[in-house]
């Protein structure tokens, strides 16, 4: 249950704290939240960790102290997986990786629509690439379960990353559907990638695909998912953002998160869990704010649930108030 405390935490962000990091441009903004989290602050108590037995689950074989992760895109570097972890989150996600480093596409990249909940973003997978995450990795403890988000490059590209990356992780989110790569992504080059990465290293390998809201991108969406599979992929991570056309964006267009996609998540997870005949877990991902969304999710089928946008418009302490509600019958 929420301590005592959690209650001041969620006034002290709603108060001024999302007011302070909003007078920045979101990607000054998220500068600056990274440099905080680099501090040695009791991360613990500011996030309201909650620590309960009941929430303990497993996916694909990897232990989580709950179900609750934070999504790829946040910790892009890798830099901060400790701290986000002592926030209260069962998995993070840091990410997504390239073989080779990525300065990302020209600012502006990242905007926020505030009335809606949601971000945009164009940001063009910037990482400093394989081999510096994982001498990154290398260096800090762990305090929660680490997983990182590869990119679906060349077969290749992706192995060597792999390999680099796979003795520091707890698993990976392979990035099959990210709206600002640069690349098509397709289903039979995501099967052909899982088949390659799965014997290499005993490490769960998820994919995560893109969203869809007509039934021709459901049908691709879930070929993609079929082509997972059968290559041998350890769980599905539904979905990624929303392609759509922003003129505030350098590149004319950008991926869609937080407030639009809650209602129809639930939706895909549900497909996605009927596509595999519940053979492979689902981690939602998708407009997850509040513990009711998060059980919307779970009852679809999924087994964990992902968030992003919410800490930036909820805060801190969004991972605890989430698990904290799913203790709640």
């Amino acid at each position: 249950m929420p301590t005592t405390d959690e209650p001041r935490t969620r006034d002290w962000y709603d108060r001024f704290g999302r007011r302070l990091f909003f007078s920045l441009d979101p990607e000054r903004s998220h500068r600056v939240a990274l440099a905080m989290l680099a501090l040695p602050l009791p991360w613990g108590r500011i996030g309201h960790a909650v620590a309960d037995p009941a929430l303990a689950t497993e996916v694909a074989g990897v232990a989580l102290a709950n179900p609750v992760g934070l999504a790829s895109g946040f910790d892009k570097a890798c830099h901060r997986f400790a701290p986000l972890g002592q926030l209260g989150f069962g998995y993070v996600v840091g990410g997504t990786v390239t073989l080779a480093p990525r300065p990302g596409n020209p600012r502006v990249r990242i905007a926020r629509d505030p009335s809606r909940r949601a971000l945009v973003n164009a940001m063009g997978l910037p990482n400093p690439g394989a081999a510096e995450v994982a001498r990154t990795l290398a260096r800090h403890r762990r305090t929660t379960s680490r997983w990182v988000s590869l990119a679906d490059e060349t077969v290749q590209d992706a192995c060597v990353a792999f390999d680099l990356l796979a003795p520091h992780v707890d698993a990976f989110e392979l990035n099959a559907s990210s709206p600002n790569a640069g690349w098509t992504h397709r289903a039979d080059h995501v099967g052909a990638l899982v088949a390659a990465l799965r014997p290499r290293a005993e490490v769960p390998v998820f994919v995560k695909v893109p969203p869809f809201a007509t039934e021709d991108e459901r049908q691709g969406v879930l070929a993609m998912v079929r082509a997972a599979q059968q290559g041998g992929a350890s769980g599905i991570t539904a979905s990624n953002t929303v392609p759509v056309q922003d003129m505030r964006m350098s590149t004319g267009r950008g991926g869609l998160s937080g407030g639009p996609l809650t209602a129809r998540t639930p939706e895909i997870v549900e497909a996605v869990v009927e596509a595999t005949h519940g053979a492979l877990p689902v981690n939602a991902c998708g407009g997850i704010f509040t513990a009711a969304d998060a059980r919307a999710c779970l009852a679809a089928g999924a087994r964990t649930v992902q968030i992003y946008t919410g800490l930036i418009y909820e805060g801190p302490a969004i991972a605890s108030r989430i698990a904290s509600g799913l203790l709640v019958a």
